[in-house]
């Protein structure tokens, strides 16, 4: 099952991206209420489909140029598209992790304070320690546990969907039918994108075993489709309070809608999910960055760091980042967006979509014995 096509090229990479993707941005709902819904109720779900499409290009240009130059952490893939000046990657993704594991503690905080009555640093130092236990435990590991966190998610997801569909569901397709249609969610939706799969490369580690450009291409597709699932369940529950939960101001936008609904039990198993979803995202982007020292190790010294070494290297990290979330969520999303879209477009995504393009374009080229040009 490990080795077989589905693992290899839909389960892992899609579960993977999933795991980082909602618990770092989608979970508490605060992004979700910030860059899809206030779209309107039609609108967010065109929002959504432009975040899709975004979303599936970069990564399948990031697992065919990984596969084609064997380049599994960021430091090796930032040098394909940015050649001497990889670094600027480097400062950029260390920089945006920090406020990613900062946004993801204080929304594991606020969700754990809230629903059990007690400080939200208690929630907080939970997080630490079980990050720095599944970096101990290593990729496979971690592996395993996303794909049985992502699909634990989808089926509480679709739950929460069937219970508003047959409690709201009128509510929700009036609000729907009433929307105006505009071509505004496109742009508003790629922005969300272009901040979020940035950081795809330091999961470059879930398309190890990918080996041909068409299985690079399927699992760009599922793992954007995957990832986009709880946008549209999330953003089709919360149109059943539209427009209030734009006004609401709370810090946990889905939290507070579960309250709405009345349902406890829906609350127990999504604060539970939430969790261990922020959870993953830390973990996800930690396993990224010791993959990154392991690699510059193995080069250095031919020795790449012990298990207990990495739990210290992912341990300080979220240490560090514990200390940006005293701003509270909703200022550090404000504030980081504003620094990542901007940073992001210089050292990722131009580079990306031209550099990269060329490099992978260039190679096919020498390996069916056509003739190449080295020009621009």
């Amino acid at each position: 099952m490990a080795n077989s096509y589905f693992s290899r090229v839909i389960l892992i990479p899609a579960a993977v991206w999933l795991s980082v993707f909602f618990g770092g941005s989608m979970g508490s709902g605060v992004e979700l209420v910030q860059y899809v819904t206030i779209n309107g109720p039609l609108g967010g779900f065109i929002a959504i489909a432009s975040i899709a499409t975004v979303i599936m290009a970069v990564i399948f240009l990031c697992f065919e140029l990984s596969r084609a130059y064997q380049a599994y952490d960021y430091r090796q893939f930032s040098k394909i598209i940015l050649g001497k000046l990889w670094w600027l990657y480097e400062i950029a993704i260390l920089l945006s992790m920090i406020i990613v594991v900062a946004i993801s503690s204080t929304a594991a905080g606020t969700v754990i304070g809230e629903y059990l009555s007690i400080s939200p640093y208690i929630g907080q130092l939970a997080l630490l320690s079980v990050v720095i236990f599944f970096t101990y435990k290593g990729r496979e590991f971690i592996e395993k546990s996303m794909a049985v966190a992502s699909v634990s998610l989808l089926i509480i997801l679709a739950i929460i969907v069937g219970y508003v569909f047959l409690n709201l569901g009128d509510v929700v397709s009036t609000e729907i039918a009433n929307d105006v249609v505009s071509t505004a969610p496109l742009a508003v939706g790629a922005q969300y994108a272009m901040v979020n799969v940035a950081f795809f490369p330091l999961l470059l580690f879930a398309g190890r075993h990918i080996k041909k450009t068409n299985e690079s291409f399927v699992a760009g597709i599922s793992a954007a489709l995957v990832g986009v699932l709880p946008l549209i369940a999330l953003h089709y529950a919360l149109v059943s309070h539209y427009p209030e939960v734009l006004n609401s101001g709370a810090e946990v936008p889905v939290y507070w809608l579960l309250e709405k609904l009345g349902s406890s039990w829906l609350i127990d198993i999504y604060v539970v999910i939430l969790f261990v979803l922020i959870l993953q995202t830390g973990v996800g982007m930690m396993q990224g960055f010791v993959e990154r020292i392991d690699n510059y190790m193995s080069e250095r010294s031919g020795k790449s760091l012990t298990a207990t070494q990495h739990a210290g290297v992912a341990g300080s990290m979220v240490l560090l980042s514990l200390l940006l979330s005293t701003m509270g969520i909703v200022g550090l999303i404000l504030a980081g967006y504003k620094f990542l879209f901007l940073t992001f477009i210089a050292v990722f995504f131009i580079p990306l979509f031209t550099v990269g393009v060329y490099k992978l374009i260039k190679q096919k080229k020498n390996n069916a014995g056509l003739p190449v040009s080295d020009a621009g």
